[in-house]
């Protein structure tokens, strides 16, 4: 019930409504974790958690996005330029713990994972969201761009990606440098620390 609850969460959250949204297909995968105490699962999401470029360790949870685009070069009246009705859009997979032995814990145990397992999908779809605004971007250089030719063409638009995507990289590191007063608030508003 809880891996569904946090599926419609994240459907919903990053369906946006406005035409100005890019096309985002999310699919939700999950990795199993075991334990009945605090520090077995810990232990276990140390083991089998996902892992994160640029990080150390594993992750309670991830996503992984890939850019998508339609954009074709069209040749007229001797410029090139990407066809009008492309579109740039996601595709990102949302990797979640799936808590195996459950019943066993206490409900206090229970009721901190999910508050938990409640943040690590606002957070992962925070991460969707910025991939969106670079998305748009993205949409926005592609249907702005002309040359003389289209190997031209080609060659601009690899030297206007660059800057681009070292922008997404960039933002989406200090998403998470700067996550943990956020998730302290969340965890706060439940009654529980991240010590606790």
């Amino acid at each position: 019930m809880k891996r569904i609850a946090a599926v419609v969460a994240l459907a919903s959250a990053v369906a946006l409504a406005g035409c100005s949204t890019p096309p985002t297909d999310v699919k939700i995968s999950t990795y199993k974790v075991t334990g009945s105490t605090l520090s077995s699962l810990e232990r276990s999401l140390r083991v089998h958690g996902p892992t994160v470029p640029g990080s150390d360790g594993r992750a309670f949870a991830a996503v992984e996005t890939t850019f998508l685009h339609n954009f074709e070069p069209v040749e007229k009246n001797g410029r090139c330029r990407y066809s009008r009705n492309g579109r740039v859009g996601l595709r990102s997979e949302v990797i979640l713990p799936e808590w195996r032995q459950r019943d066993r814990a206490s409900p206090d145990l229970q009721a901190k994972w999910d508050v938990i397992s409640q943040y690590a999908v606002i957070h992962e779809t925070g991460h969707i969201k910025i991939s969106q605004k670079y998305a748009r971007n993205l949409e926005t250089a592609y249907k702005n761009a002309s040359a003389p030719t289209c190997e031209a063409l080609e060659a601009q638009m690899v030297a206007t990606i660059r800057p681009i995507a070292a922008a997404h990289v960039a933002e989406q590191e200090e998403f998470d440098r700067t996550d943990a007063p956020r998730f302290q608030r969340y965890l706060r508003r439940y009654g529980y620390t991240a010590e606790s």
